[in-house]
């Protein structure tokens, strides 16, 4: 048996240098194949849960997300979904009203393959609270500009929810908002589906239901213009040749409708003030209303309604 042991011995020593060697360059060329294969990537706005005692909760929240670094190989960051990733802080052992915790990549949660290197902040400082809950209205918000109109009203369904979170945060809530609901574009009333918004800047509170339905009603406006001085035009029988004298020989036109549709004329669209002279027998000397011709949806008079036409053989 000690002859085993001295020829192990010698051949562990023989070439020793050789052997150290040997395995300090393949140390070497593993921690360059692992660098080489491994890539890093910062995954910003991480939400961050809180895990409180029942019966608790959260008054305040230095942060409610987190910047994540993560280490992994490059089909390891690929397959990362920042939609599945958390930061779960457990307080649910703690029994002080402020805390400050520190956070650390084991609380990451959702990661496949990759591996949580680096959190940023480092640390957040939590207060809690009783808590409470309390019904409230909701309130709609809208965003842009309807193509024709204005909102003249939005309404939620259900028009209230129910907020559990902090009891000091809940005595000076009134009400929460939708998400901004984007009417820009828009024609007509239509009706969307919408979530809450949070009640407050880095404070959670539970909200049922989370999502209403808005129904945003557009009205029209109603709109008056006038142009001054439009030439009157007659319309003849064809092949007709008459000597015609209008009197006045312009009119001042009201147009009244939606806007922006009465604005248009002023944008190139014409006006045209016409007498129907056709039928009339010449000479003559008759009293003819103006009809005039402004588009679509639009109501147009003309000051005066009637002029003097006077026809004359050629």
């Amino acid at each position: 048996m000690a002859v085993s042991f001295s020829r192990m011995g010698e051949a562990i020593l023989h070439n020793k240098w050789r052997k150290l060697l040997s395995l300090l360059m393949a140390a070497i060329s593993w921690y360059v194949i692992q660098d080489a294969i491994s890539f890093e990537v910062e995954i910003p706005g991480i939400r961050l849960q809180i895990q409180i005692q029942e019966g608790m909760a959260v008054l305040n929240q230095s942060a409610s997300s987190v910047d994540v670094t993560f280490r992994g190989s490059q089909e390891d960051i690929q397959r990362l979904d920042s939609r599945r990733l958390s930061a779960v802080v457990d307080m649910t052992q703690t029994e002080e009203a402020s805390q400050e915790v520190v956070l650390t990549p084991g609380m990451i949660h959702g990661v496949r393959g990759a591996r949580a290197v680096a959190v940023h902040p480092a640390r957040i400082h939590v207060a809690l609270d009783r808590q409470a809950e309390k019904r409230v209205p909701v309130k709609g918000r809208t965003v842009g500009a309807p193509l024709f109109g204005e909102v003249d009203a939005i309404i939620c369904e259900p028009s209230t929810v129910l907020l559990r979170g902090s009891a000091a945060k809940l005595r000076t809530t009134d009400c929460v908002y939708t998400q901004p609901v984007d009417v820009d574009g828009r024609v007509e009333s239509f009706v969307r589906r919408s979530t809450l918004q949070a009640p407050g800047d880095n404070w959670v509170a539970q909200m049922d239901p989370a999502d209403v339905q808005v129904k945003v009603i557009l009205t029209r406006r109603n709109a008056t213009l006038e142009r001054k001085g439009v030439p009157v035009n007659a319309i003849l029988d064809p092949g007709r040749t008459l000597g015609i004298d209008i009197q006045p020989p312009t009119v001042d036109i009201v147009l009244m409708g939606r806007a922006p549709g009465v604005q248009a004329p002023e944008e190139g669209r014409q006006v045209r003030a016409l007498v129907d002279c056709a039928g009339l027998v010449a000479p003559g000397e008759f009293v003819v209303p103006v009809r005039v011709l402004a588009g679509a949806d639009i109501s147009a008079v003309a000051r005066p309604e009637t002029v003097r036409v006077i026809l004359t053989q050629k």
